[in-house]
Protein backbone atom coordinates (compact mmCIF):
# COMPACT_ATOMS: atom_id res chain seq x y z
CA UNK A 1 0.00 0.00 0.00
CA UNK A 2 2.92 2.36 0.66
CA UNK A 3 5.64 1.41 -1.85
CA UNK A 4 7.52 4.71 -1.40
CA UNK A 5 8.13 3.84 2.24
CA UNK A 6 9.78 0.51 1.52
CA UNK A 7 13.40 0.32 2.68
CA UNK A 8 13.03 3.53 4.69
CA UNK A 9 13.60 3.22 8.46
CA UNK A 10 10.24 2.21 9.92
CA UNK A 11 8.97 3.04 13.42
CA UNK A 12 5.69 2.11 15.08
CA UNK A 13 4.19 4.33 17.76
CA UNK A 14 0.93 4.73 19.63
CA UNK A 15 -0.66 5.32 23.00
CA UNK A 16 -2.86 3.66 25.61
CA UNK A 17 -4.13 0.37 24.15
CA UNK A 18 -1.28 0.69 21.66
CA UNK A 19 0.61 -0.82 24.57
CA UNK A 20 -0.78 -3.98 22.98
CA UNK A 21 -1.06 -2.90 19.32
CA UNK A 22 2.49 -1.59 18.93
CA UNK A 23 4.27 -4.69 20.31
CA UNK A 24 1.89 -6.95 18.36
CA UNK A 25 2.62 -5.22 15.05
CA UNK A 26 6.36 -5.00 15.68
CA UNK A 27 6.59 -8.61 16.86
CA UNK A 28 4.70 -9.82 13.78
CA UNK A 29 7.04 -7.89 11.48
CA UNK A 30 10.03 -9.25 13.40
CA UNK A 31 8.85 -12.87 13.09
CA UNK A 32 8.22 -12.53 9.37
CA UNK A 33 11.60 -10.89 8.93
CA UNK A 34 13.52 -13.58 10.86
CA UNK A 35 11.63 -16.32 9.03
CA UNK A 36 12.34 -14.56 5.72
CA UNK A 37 8.68 -14.71 4.69
CA UNK A 38 7.95 -11.01 4.29
CA UNK A 39 6.32 -10.24 0.95
CA UNK A 40 7.47 -6.64 1.28
CA UNK A 41 10.59 -5.77 3.27
CA UNK A 42 9.86 -3.55 6.26
CA UNK A 43 12.93 -1.90 7.70
CA UNK A 44 11.77 -1.91 11.33
CA UNK A 45 14.06 0.15 13.53
CA UNK A 46 12.13 0.84 16.70
CA UNK A 47 8.88 1.50 18.53
CA UNK A 48 7.48 4.09 20.92
CA UNK A 49 4.72 3.26 23.41
CA UNK A 50 3.00 6.08 25.28
CA UNK A 51 1.07 5.44 28.50
CA UNK A 52 0.67 1.88 27.28
CA UNK A 53 -1.32 -0.92 28.90
CA UNK A 54 1.14 -3.74 28.20
CA UNK A 55 1.37 -5.89 31.33
CA UNK A 56 -1.78 -5.49 33.49
CA UNK A 57 -0.63 -8.01 36.10
CA UNK A 58 2.02 -5.52 37.18
CA UNK A 59 0.12 -2.36 36.24
CA UNK A 60 -3.08 -2.97 38.21
CA UNK A 61 -1.68 -1.05 41.20
CA UNK A 62 -3.79 2.08 41.51
CA UNK A 63 -4.42 2.25 45.24
CA UNK A 64 -0.98 3.34 46.47
CA UNK A 65 -0.68 5.87 43.63
CA UNK A 66 -4.07 7.49 44.29
CA UNK A 67 -3.42 7.51 48.03
CA UNK A 68 -0.08 9.28 47.59
CA UNK A 69 -1.81 11.87 45.40
CA UNK A 70 -4.36 12.46 48.14
CA UNK A 71 -7.28 11.38 45.95
CA UNK A 72 -8.32 8.56 48.30
CA UNK A 73 -7.97 8.00 52.04
CA UNK A 74 -6.92 4.89 53.98
CA UNK A 75 -10.41 3.40 53.67
CA UNK A 76 -10.30 3.92 49.92
CA UNK A 77 -6.80 2.46 49.82
CA UNK A 78 -8.05 -0.69 51.54
CA UNK A 79 -10.91 -1.02 49.03
CA UNK A 80 -8.50 -0.59 46.12
CA UNK A 81 -6.06 -3.15 47.53
CA UNK A 82 -8.85 -5.70 47.93
CA UNK A 83 -10.00 -5.23 44.34
CA UNK A 84 -6.42 -5.30 43.03
CA UNK A 85 -5.80 -8.62 44.79
CA UNK A 86 -8.97 -10.02 43.25
CA UNK A 87 -7.91 -8.85 39.78
CA UNK A 88 -4.41 -10.26 40.21
CA UNK A 89 -5.83 -13.66 41.19
CA UNK A 90 -8.08 -13.63 38.13
CA UNK A 91 -5.12 -12.92 35.84
CA UNK A 92 -3.00 -15.63 37.45
CA UNK A 93 -5.86 -18.11 36.88
CA UNK A 94 -6.06 -16.90 33.25
CA UNK A 95 -9.68 -15.88 33.82
CA UNK A 96 -9.46 -12.72 31.71
CA UNK A 97 -13.18 -11.95 31.77
CA UNK A 98 -13.07 -11.92 35.56
CA UNK A 99 -9.96 -9.69 35.46
CA UNK A 100 -11.63 -7.31 33.00
CA UNK A 101 -14.70 -7.00 35.20
CA UNK A 102 -12.53 -6.18 38.22
CA UNK A 103 -10.61 -3.58 36.20
CA UNK A 104 -13.89 -2.08 35.02
CA UNK A 105 -15.30 -1.99 38.53
CA UNK A 106 -12.05 -0.55 39.87
CA UNK A 107 -11.37 2.33 37.50
CA UNK A 108 -12.46 1.90 33.90
CA UNK A 109 -16.10 3.06 34.28
CA UNK A 110 -17.14 1.89 30.80
CA UNK A 111 -19.39 -0.97 31.86
CA UNK A 112 -20.15 -0.16 35.49
CA UNK A 113 -23.70 1.26 35.77
CA UNK A 114 -23.00 2.45 39.31
CA UNK A 115 -19.66 4.01 38.42
CA UNK A 116 -16.21 2.73 39.22
CA UNK A 117 -14.60 2.74 42.65
CA UNK A 118 -12.33 5.51 41.39
CA UNK A 119 -15.27 7.60 40.19
CA UNK A 120 -17.27 7.10 43.38
CA UNK A 121 -14.39 7.95 45.71
CA UNK A 122 -12.91 10.89 43.80
CA UNK A 123 -15.87 12.33 41.87
CA UNK A 124 -13.70 12.42 38.74
CA UNK A 125 -15.40 11.82 35.38
CA UNK A 126 -12.07 11.25 33.66
CA UNK A 127 -8.87 9.40 34.49
CA UNK A 128 -6.60 10.95 31.88
CA UNK A 129 -5.12 13.78 33.95
CA UNK A 130 -5.33 14.14 37.73
CA UNK A 131 -5.44 17.94 37.44
CA UNK A 132 -8.74 17.70 35.55
CA UNK A 133 -12.04 16.26 36.76
CA UNK A 134 -13.65 16.23 33.32
CA UNK A 135 -12.34 15.25 29.90
CA UNK A 136 -11.70 18.17 27.56
CA UNK A 137 -10.36 16.29 24.54
CA UNK A 138 -12.22 17.00 21.30
CA UNK A 139 -13.23 13.49 20.22
CA UNK A 140 -15.75 14.97 17.78
CA UNK A 141 -12.92 16.78 16.00
CA UNK A 142 -10.91 13.56 15.79
CA UNK A 143 -13.95 11.72 14.43
CA UNK A 144 -14.43 14.25 11.65
CA UNK A 145 -10.73 14.05 10.77
CA UNK A 146 -10.76 10.25 10.58
CA UNK A 147 -13.88 10.23 8.41
CA UNK A 148 -12.68 12.83 5.93
CA UNK A 149 -12.17 11.61 2.37
CA UNK A 150 -8.47 12.53 2.38
CA UNK A 151 -7.80 10.57 5.60
CA UNK A 152 -9.78 7.59 4.35
CA UNK A 153 -7.70 7.52 1.17
CA UNK A 154 -4.45 7.86 3.11
CA UNK A 155 -5.15 4.94 5.46
CA UNK A 156 -6.95 2.75 2.89
CA UNK A 157 -10.24 2.19 4.73
CA UNK A 158 -12.56 3.02 1.85
CA UNK A 159 -16.19 3.45 2.90
CA UNK A 160 -15.93 1.29 6.01
CA UNK A 161 -18.09 2.62 8.83
CA UNK A 162 -16.42 4.66 11.54
CA UNK A 163 -17.88 3.60 14.90
CA UNK A 164 -18.10 6.72 17.02
CA UNK A 165 -18.67 5.98 20.71
CA UNK A 166 -21.06 8.88 21.33
CA UNK A 167 -24.08 7.27 22.96
CA UNK A 168 -23.12 3.86 21.58
CA UNK A 169 -21.87 0.60 22.99
CA UNK A 170 -18.09 0.23 22.81
CA UNK A 171 -18.12 -2.75 20.44
CA UNK A 172 -14.35 -2.73 20.00
CA UNK A 173 -13.82 -3.10 23.73
CA UNK A 174 -16.36 -5.91 23.89
CA UNK A 175 -14.53 -7.83 21.16
CA UNK A 176 -11.21 -7.27 22.96
CA UNK A 177 -12.58 -8.03 26.41
CA UNK A 178 -10.53 -11.18 26.90
CA UNK A 179 -7.37 -9.46 25.69
CA UNK A 180 -7.48 -6.30 27.82
CA UNK A 181 -5.93 -7.81 30.94
CA UNK A 182 -3.51 -10.14 29.14
CA UNK A 183 0.19 -9.36 28.75
CA UNK A 184 2.52 -8.67 25.83
CA UNK A 185 5.61 -8.49 28.05
CA UNK A 186 7.31 -11.48 26.30
CA UNK A 187 6.98 -9.71 22.93
CA UNK A 188 8.51 -6.54 24.34
CA UNK A 189 11.37 -8.59 25.81
CA UNK A 190 12.09 -10.08 22.39
CA UNK A 191 11.86 -6.73 20.62
CA UNK A 192 14.39 -5.26 23.05
CA UNK A 193 16.98 -7.71 21.72
CA UNK A 194 16.81 -6.20 18.25
CA UNK A 195 15.21 -2.74 18.22
CA UNK A 196 15.13 0.52 20.13
CA UNK A 197 12.07 0.58 22.38
CA UNK A 198 10.93 3.92 23.82
CA UNK A 199 8.38 3.70 26.63
CA UNK A 200 7.07 7.07 27.78
CA UNK A 201 4.42 8.31 30.18
CA UNK A 202 2.71 11.60 30.88
CA UNK A 203 3.36 12.62 34.49
CA UNK A 204 -0.30 13.38 35.29
CA UNK A 205 -1.98 10.24 33.91
CA UNK A 206 -4.06 7.97 36.13
CA UNK A 207 -5.36 5.13 33.93
CA UNK A 208 -1.85 4.04 32.88
CA UNK A 209 0.23 6.03 35.31
CA UNK A 210 4.01 6.37 35.29
CA UNK A 211 4.55 4.37 38.54
CA UNK A 212 2.42 1.54 37.13
CA UNK A 213 4.54 1.44 33.96
CA UNK A 214 7.77 1.48 35.99
CA UNK A 215 6.47 -1.40 38.08
CA UNK A 216 6.03 -3.59 35.00
CA UNK A 217 9.38 -2.53 33.53
CA UNK A 218 11.11 -3.48 36.77
CA UNK A 219 9.53 -6.94 36.47
CA UNK A 220 10.39 -7.30 32.77
CA UNK A 221 13.06 -9.84 31.86
CA UNK A 222 15.25 -8.74 28.95
CA UNK A 223 18.89 -8.46 27.93
CA UNK A 224 20.25 -5.64 30.07
CA UNK A 225 17.44 -5.55 32.65
CA UNK A 226 19.94 -5.27 35.52
CA UNK A 227 21.64 -2.34 33.81
CA UNK A 228 18.27 -0.69 33.29
CA UNK A 229 17.45 -0.88 36.99
CA UNK A 230 20.82 0.68 37.87
CA UNK A 231 20.82 3.29 35.10
CA UNK A 232 20.88 6.94 36.22
CA UNK A 233 17.94 9.19 35.42
CA UNK A 234 18.71 12.41 33.57
CA UNK A 235 16.90 15.70 33.22
CA UNK A 236 15.56 16.07 29.66
CA UNK A 237 15.36 19.64 28.41
CA UNK A 238 13.94 21.18 25.23
CA UNK A 239 14.97 24.76 24.44
CA UNK A 240 16.03 25.26 28.04
CA UNK A 241 12.74 23.99 29.51
CA UNK A 242 12.53 20.89 31.67
CA UNK A 243 10.50 18.60 29.44
CA UNK A 244 10.83 15.60 31.73
CA UNK A 245 13.22 12.87 32.73
CA UNK A 246 14.82 9.97 30.88
CA UNK A 247 16.96 6.93 31.42
CA UNK A 248 18.46 4.87 28.64
CA UNK A 249 20.53 1.72 28.41
CA UNK A 250 20.94 -1.02 25.80
CA UNK A 251 17.80 -0.73 23.62
CA UNK A 252 15.38 0.60 26.22
CA UNK A 253 14.47 4.27 26.53
CA UNK A 254 12.26 5.26 29.46
CA UNK A 255 10.78 8.78 29.50
CA UNK A 256 8.56 10.80 31.81
CA UNK A 257 6.89 13.74 30.02
CA UNK A 258 6.38 16.52 32.53
CA UNK A 259 3.01 18.25 32.92
CA UNK A 260 1.27 15.85 30.55
CA UNK A 261 -1.57 13.39 31.02
CA UNK A 262 -2.65 10.24 29.21
CA UNK A 263 -2.55 11.96 25.81
CA UNK A 264 0.98 13.33 26.19
CA UNK A 265 1.34 14.58 22.58
CA UNK A 266 -1.87 16.58 22.99
CA UNK A 267 -0.69 18.14 26.24
CA UNK A 268 2.97 18.73 25.31
CA UNK A 269 3.32 18.47 21.50
CA UNK A 270 6.67 20.26 21.28
CA UNK A 271 8.37 18.08 23.87
CA UNK A 272 6.95 14.81 22.54
CA UNK A 273 8.00 15.79 19.02
CA UNK A 274 11.54 16.27 20.32
CA UNK A 275 11.42 12.80 21.89
CA UNK A 276 10.13 11.13 18.72
CA UNK A 277 12.68 12.90 16.52
CA UNK A 278 15.45 11.72 18.82
CA UNK A 279 14.11 8.17 18.49
CA UNK A 280 13.83 8.23 14.70
CA UNK A 281 17.19 9.94 14.22
CA UNK A 282 19.10 7.65 16.54
CA UNK A 283 19.85 10.35 19.10
CA UNK A 284 20.03 9.74 22.83
CA UNK A 285 17.39 11.10 25.19
CA UNK A 286 20.09 11.71 27.76
CA UNK A 287 21.19 15.32 28.03
CA UNK A 288 21.61 17.92 30.73
CA UNK A 289 21.47 21.06 28.57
Amino acid sequence: MFPKLQNHPFYITGESYAGKYVPALAYTIHLKKTANIEKVPINLKGVAIGNGLSDPLHQLKYGDYLYQLGLIDTNGLKAFHEAETEGTNCIKKRDMECAFNVFDRLINMDASPDGSLFNNLTGFDTYFNYLKTKDDMGDDILGKFLQSSSTRRAIHVGNNTFHDLSGQENKVEQHLKLDVMDTVAPWISELLKHYRVCIYNGQLDIIVAYPLTINYLNQLKFDGDDDYKKAPRYIWKVDGEIAGYAKETHNIVEVLVRNAGHMAPGDQPKWVMDMLLRLTHGKSMINTK
